[in-house]
C-alpha cells in the first residue's frame, strides 16, 4: 500500500512539472522579428522593388536582327549576353508601378500607318526588337528610331527609318565597336543617363574617356554625335557640363535631353534652357507626363493635353531636331500606364496615335 502511495505521488509530481513548462508552439519557419532584422528585410525589399521598377526604363535594348540574343519573357529588355540582365529605371527614386487595378491604356481605331517613314521630328524609342511589327507604328510624322543599344531593328531601313545606335554604357562597348562602323548609320547617341545609379552610372571623367575611345572615332566615318542623355533631375545638367569640360576636343554635335514631369510649361522651359546653355540643337530622347516625385499622375485627358502642347512646341522650335516619347512597349515599368503608346494588340493606343499622327 505504501509503495502504491509513493508511485501516485511521483506521477502527480511529474504531471505538475509538465503543466508548468508546457510545449512551445512551433512554426514551419523561424523568423527573426528583432528590429534590426526587420530593418534589414525592409531595405532588401526596397532595393528589389527599385531594381524591378528601374529594369524597364532605358537599359540596353538590342534587337535580334543583327546578332543572336536571348529574349526574356519577363518585363525586361532584350539583352545581349554581354550586357547585365536588367529594363528600366527608373526613374529617379520612384518605385511606383502600375497595379492590376490601374486603368489600362487602350487601342482605338485610327487611320492605318502609311508604311514608310516621313520627314517629321517624331521618333520611335523601340525596345521591342523584332517581337512587334514595326510597320504598325510608322507614319509620315516619324523619321528616326533608336533601341537603347547598337542593334538596329529588323526592317527599319526598308521602312525608311533613320537608325541612331546608342553607346548605352561601358557594358556595351565591345558590341558597339563591332556593329557601329562606317555606313551602318549617320548618327550615334552617347550614354544613357550616366548620372543615374540605375542606368549607365559613370562619372563625367569616365564618360569623357569612353567618348574619346568609342564615339569620337566615328566622326571621321561620317557620323554626327549626340551627347550623353542625362536625367532631368538635379544631377543631370551639372554632369553634362562637367563632361563637356573634360571632353576637350570632342565633337558633340547635338545635345540629348530626357524629361519627366506633369507640367508642359516646365518641360518647354527645360528644353529652352539646355539649348541656351549648351548652344547646340536638341534631341529629346525620352519624355512623358510622369510624376516621379510621389504626387498624382496624369489622367488620360492631362496626358493628351501634355502631349499636344510639348510636341507642338518641339515641332515649331527650329533648334529641336528630333524627339522620342517614352512608351512604345507593353510593360511600362514604373511609368504611368496611361503614357503607354503601344496597346496589347501591337497597335498604337489613343495617345500613341496622337503622337504618331499629330
Amino acid at each position: 500500500m505504501a509503495a502504491r502511495l509513493l508511485n501516485l505521488l511521483a506521477l502527480s509530481s511529474l504531471a505538475i512539472l509538465a503543466c508548468s513548462f508546457g510545449a512551445t508552439p512551433a512554426n514551419a519557419l523561424s523568423l527573426d522579428t528583432s528590429p534590426n532584422h526587420a530593418r534589414h528585410l525592409g531595405h532588401h525589399q526596397l532595393i528589389a522593388k527599385k531594381k524591378r521598377a528601374e529594369s524597364r526604363r532605358c537599359k540596353p535594348r538590342p534587337s535580334s536582327s543583327s546578332v543572336a540574343v536571348v529574349h526574356s519573357t519577363t518585363p525586361t529588355l532584350a539583352l545581349s549576353t554581354s550586357v547585365a540582365p536588367a529594363p528600366t529605371t527608373h526613374k529617379a527614386s520612384s518605385t511606383h508601378k502600375a497595379s492590376s487595378s490601374t486603368p489600362k491604356a487602350s487601342s482605338t481605331p485610327a487611320p492605318a500607318p502609311v508604311g514608310s517613314a516621313g520627314g517629321g521630328k517624331a521618333g520611335l524609342g523601340w525596345p521591342n526588337g523584332d517581337s512587334v511589327p514595326l510597320k504598325n507604328f510608322v507614319t509620315k510624322k516619324v523619321s528616326t528610331i533608336y533601341s537603347w543599344s547598337p542593334w538596329k531593328p529588323a526592317g527599319s531601313d526598308a521602312l525608311g527609318l533613320e537608325f541612331a545606335p546608342m553607346f548605352w554604357g561601358a557594358k556595351q562597348a565591345s558590341d558597339f565597336k563591332r556593329l557601329v562602323v562606317a555606313g551602318y548609320a549617320r548618327w550615334a547617341l552617347g550614354m544613357n543617363e550616366p548620372d543615374h545609379s540605375g542606368q549607365a552610372n559613370i562619372d563625367p571623367g569616365t564618360g569623357a574617356s569612353l567618348w574619346k575611345q568609342y564615339l569620337e572615332p566615328l566622326k571621321s566615318k561620317g557620323y554626327n554625335l549626340v551627347s550623353p542623355a542625362v536625367t532631368s533631375g538635379s544631377s543631370g545638367k551639372p554632369w553634362l557640363q562637367s563632361f563637356i569640360d573634360q571632353c576637350s576636343g570632342c565633337h558633340i554635335d547635338r545635345i540629348a535631353v530626357h524629361w519627366y514631369g506633369t507640367d508642359a510649361d516646365a518641360f518647354i522651359a527645360y528644353v529652352k534652357d539646355f539649348h541656351t546653355t549648351f548652344g547646340r540643337p536638341i534631341w529629346v530622347t525620352e519624355f512623358a507626363c510622369q510624376n516621379f516625385g510621389g504626387g498624382s499622375q496624369c489622367d488620360a485627358a492631362q496626358s493628351s493635353s501634355f502631349m499636344a502642347k510639348v510636341t507642338g512646341f518641339m515641332d515649331s522650335a527650329d533648334y529641336v531636331e528630333q524627339y522620342f516619347a517614352f512608351g512604345f512597349m507593353h510593360d511600362m515599368g514604373n511609368v504611368n500606364v496611361l503614357e503607354q503608346l503601344m496597346g496589347p494588340d501591337n497597335q498604337p493606343t489613343s495617345l500613341g496615335w496622337q503622337y504618331l499622327s499629330g
